[in-house]
């Protein structure tokens, strides 16, 4: 999903349902950011999705050695120039009392 779907998406779930909550972050372990949304869906109930663009993950260096008791070392390696964007989806779960991911392949159609 590109940048103008996600902002298209947001502008049409705004006219349709309003949304009750907006907030963007930033990523914990990979450079980059989320923006969420939440809103009520009548079929759905709460729902909340994240439009999230990383950094495109490279490679992993392992560094290690044979001795017995040594430590392994792993670093992960990603383009700063080049970011990964895509959806995922959740709904509320009321008996729970947390959010439950959507397969947003199986579940929706844009």
């Amino acid at each position: 999903m590109t940048k103008d779907k996600w902002l298209d998406l947001v502008q049409m779930i705004g006219n349709k349902f309003g949304i009750t909550e907006r907030f963007q972050e930033k990523l914990d372990d990979v450079p980059g950011k989320k923006d969420a949304l939440v809103f009520e869906s009548p079929m759905l109930g709460k729902v909340k999705l994240e439009w999230i663009e990383r950094a495109k993950f490279l490679r992993e260096n392992t560094t290690y050695s044979r001795r017995i008791g040594s430590n392994v070392k792993i670093e992960k390696i990603y383009d700063e120039n080049e970011m990964v964007s895509y959806l995922k989806a959740y709904k509320w779960n009321e008996v729970k009392q947390n959010w439950s991911e959507i397969e947003v392949e199986k579940s929706f159609s844009f």
